[in-house]
């Protein structure tokens, strides 16, 4: 992420930029009601951002990671004097990987925590929930799930209090699997194997026989199971039955990839898989498998070696999004999240924080008319997302500088090179 000053390069504030000014500049907070915001806006008030995660259940390898990050920025900019004298309050509250939980938790966040923005949920039924009330009550929400377009959202609401955090994991994963390892290999066969956890996860299948036309390769088959499923074993089977050169994957991560990866590994130990979200946490690896169950699987690449790649970079974006990992590495640092599961993947917590900063800074008023509004024209670099958004696209980014990674024998992650 980046975070505090604010410098614009070809049009585009850069995290790093953001933080420095963050310092020196000032703003205030919002509530639900106006006691609230009386009390909020007074100088040297603390603002109340409330995280809606999943630290059970079906999204906590997500949530966890978001929670670190957003934990690490918010703790990192108060240590940096705050936002005009004014502090952040950031608290969090588990919802379990459930939208009846998210859309109560939203409530409670504003009506008795007071919060004045919202950090997730993490999963496109959980957002779908949660956002209703955070338009009801013009507070911010940040959402952390993947694939703002694809979720099936409101029109109304895709353009209201609520916004994305992230980019659409699922899709560019798909994309960097057909450009980096199908149309170089020349493989024509080619499977995917997702998870009914929503029309983000679903919508897999229209991308890769879009990108199947585009890049000339068959989407020899498709197999779904349920949302937390354990015995996926006719699936795998129904799958290679196909005789794939590579299995594209279109899964949540954490138990539903490790039910994959090792029930794929049961019947075939080598068969390519691509590309796997989050995967190179040890804590996953190891719940895979290890790391020999790991090999010939290329994962989304770690903080790390998106650092690496980055620096290797001559552009502007690339230089931003090195100059912001390197503060995301000290923030966390800072917050003595030091572990590669506790840094290596929690980048959308960090930009989250950042969104708000940014919008915070760039309306001079923590006033919801004038955040909103600024949210509405994001134009900053978060950690390698590249935000033009724009107040009838909300997830309109020109780039994403990210990495593809693969497993070695020892367990540690390594930039694929191709």
């Amino acid at each position: 992420m980046k975070r505090r000053s604010f410098v614009t390069l070809a049009g585009v504030t850069t995290a790093a930029t953001a933080l420095a000014l963050f310092g020196a500049v000032g703003l205030t907070a919002s509530g639900a009601t106006q006691a609230a915001k009386a009390t909020q806006h007074a100088s040297g008030s603390v603002i109340n951002v409330c995280g809606d995660l999943a630290l059970s259940g079906g999204y906590t390898q997500i949530g966890a990671t978001d929670n670190y990050g957003a934990i690490a920025y918010f703790r990192y900019i108060n240590q940096h004097g705050g936002i005009d004298g004014h502090k952040f309050n950031y608290f969090y509250i588990n919802n379990q990987s459930s939208a009846a939980q998210s859309e109560a938790i939203a409530r409670e966040c504003i009506l008795q925590k007071k919060a004045s923005f919202i950090v997730g949920p993490e999963s496109g039924a959980d957002t779908l929930s949660a956002m209703p009330i955070a338009i009801q009550y013009h507070v911010p929400l940040i959402s952390l799930s993947s694939g703002w377009q694809s979720n099936g959202y409101p029109a109304a609401e895709e353009h209201s209090y609520a916004f994305p955090g992230f980019y659409d994991v699922f899709y560019q994963d798909d994309l960097a699997t057909v450009q980096n390892i199908v149309v170089p290999r020349h493989y024509s066969r080619v499977a995917l194997i997702e998870d009914n956890c929503g029309s983000v996860c679903l919508a897999n299948q229209g991308d890769m026989e879009a990108l199947a036309k585009q890049y000339h390769f068959k989407l020899v088959a498709t197999s779904i199971f349920p949302f937390g499923a354990t015995d996926i074993t006719s699936n795998v089977l129904s799958l290679l039955a196909a005789k794939p050169q590579l299995i594209d994957f279109g899964l949540v991560p954490g138990t539903d990839s490790i039910t994959a990866i090792k029930a794929i590994r049961a019947q075939d130990p080598t068969i390519p898989i691509s590309e796997c979200s989050a995967c190179e946490l040890p804590s996953f690896i190891a719940a895979a498998g290890g790391a020999k169950n790991m090999q010939n699987i290329y994962v989304l690449g770690s903080m790390q070696n998106w650092l690496v790649a980055a620096k290797q970079g001559t552009s502007v974006q690339a230089k931003a999004t090195a100059a912001g990992l390197t503060q995301y590495f000290a923030g966390m640092k800072a917050a003595n999240f030091t572990s590669e599961n506790q840094i290596d993947n929690s980048q959308e917590g960090w930009d989250a924080g950042l969104e708000i900063a940014w919008a915070i800074h760039k309306a001079g008023t923590i006033s919801e008319p004038a955040v909103k509004n600024a949210l509405q024209h994001l134009n900053i670099n978060t950690l390698g997302i590249v935000w033009n958004r724009n107040p009838n696209n909300y997830e309109n980014i020109t780039q994403v500088l990210a990495a593809m990674e693969i497993i070695k024998p020892n367990g540690t992650a390594a930039l694929f090179k191709g």
